[in-house]
Formats: C-alpha cells, structure tokens, sequence
C-alpha cells in the first residue's frame, strides 16, 4: 500500500526550485522529473518519495481567460476547461506510473 504524505519533509530550497521548475523546466538537484507536461510535473527521489506539482498561471490572457471563468462561473465550470481536464488525466498517468 502506498503512502501519501501531504506537506512537511521538503526543503524550503527544494520546493521552491520545483515550483520554478514547473514554469522552465529546469532540473531539481537529486530529484529525477518522471512527467514534464504544460499542466503537471512529476518528480521522484532515489528514497521514492514522488511529488506532483502543478503550476499555476502565469499571467498570459490565456491564464486570465480561465481564471475569469472559476471567477465568474465557479468551480464546476472550471472543471469543464480543457486545461483542467488535461491535468486531471495526466495526475490520473503518474499515478499509475508510480504505483507500486
């Protein structure tokens, strides 16, 4: 049975170097990126413990748009964006690539 832990156990320089990473793809020191896609980046540590990261907007009109449609429509729109969707399957991949 996998275990999954929410928060704690990374450095502060860790996981702000995997948030950048997210927007420039640049490599995270002793980690291996196993998914590197526009919506999720995924990394592994040679102990095995994964973390899924998911970027946020960056400010383009085309961040904007969907930000304007959770603003205004909520939460259940927002679930209907193809970007939403998009990132929902490949969380959905890396899942199954990291079971055990």
């Amino acid at each position: 049975m996998r275990k999954i832990v929410r928060g704690g156990g990374l450095k502060a320089n860790t996981l702000k170097s995997m948030i950048k990473s997210t927007y420039d793809r640049s490599e995270v020191e002793g980690w291996t990126n196993i998914m590197d896609t526009p919506e999720v980046t995924g990394f592994k540590h040679p102990s095995g413990q994964v973390v899924v990261a998911l970027p946020g907007t960056e400010g383009t009109l085309k961040d904007w748009s969907k930000n304007a449609v959770y603003g205004l429509a909520g939460e259940s729109a927002y679930k209907m964006t193809p970007r939403y969707k998009r990132a929902k399957e490949r969380v959905a991949e890396l899942e199954k690539k990291i079971q055990p």
